[in-house]
């Protein structure tokens, strides 16, 4: 996961006495360690069920990077919290859910847009196989727009405005997909994870000129 690895939380199904697993959950922080999440642009402390940056301390804790002293003052902070750099919340029971990366984030417009949120919502419609999405740049008082790469079902005859309509019909204004690019499939790593960096590359290759309307 991170730096943090398995120290940071414990599933509850393997406890003393196992508790319900809930969907999604990566159980409860360890013993002798402490939790909070953080506003990344801010850092500001959170409270439950608010998404922000997931950071932690105590004595199981990396000390450091290896001989590279500025990797360990950024992700290491003076009162000893390691920034993950894991999006997630904590909710009314002490579970933890991570749900994306901080470097992954979208902003839209100085909001935050999940790409996990999207490509999960995405993967639900019977005519799409599997989907991805990552940010866009574009004009400077808008940031970065959603686009979708998506993998078409076998016969399928899905368009664009088909992925946007859907979208838009489940999310809040700021998390519709702007764009959406139809691909044989989604480049993903043996270890099944998307290959976002390919993705970004392919964007910027393509020479279609996009009009905007926000």
């Amino acid at each position: 996961m991170t730096e943090a690895g398995p120290l940071l939380s414990m599933c509850l199904a393997f406890a003393k006495e196992p508790f319900k697993v809930k969907s999604g959950a990566c159980g409860t922080v360890v013993r002798n360690a402490e939790l909070k999440i953080v506003d990344p642009d801010t850092g500001k402390s959170l409270g439950r069920n608010e998404p922000g940056e997931i950071c932690i301390r105590g004595q199981q804790i990396m000390k450091g990077y290896l001989n590279n002293p500025e990797a360990t003052k950024n992700s290491i902070d003076a009162d000893g919290w390691l920034h993950t750099g894991d999006v997630g919340f904590v909710d009314d029971d002490d579970e933890i859910f991570i749900f994306d990366r901080l470097k992954e984030i979208i902003k839209y417009k100085g909001l935050q847009v999940a790409p996990a949120e999207l490509e999960a919502l995405l993967i639900t419609h019977p005519s799409i196989a599997d989907a991805a999405v990552v940010g866009k740049q574009v004009e400077p008082e808008i940031g970065e727009i959603p686009v979708a790469f998506v993998a078409k079902a076998e016969g399928s005859e899905l368009s664009e405005d088909d992925v946007k309509q859907f979208v838009a019909n489940e999310v809040i204004y700021y998390k519709k997909v702007r764009e959406v690019i139809f691909v044989d499939k989604i480049p993903k790593a043996p270890s099944g994870k998307i290959l976002r960096k390919e993705l970004r590359k392919q964007l910027q290759q393509r020479d279609i000129t996009y009009v905007y309307c926000f």
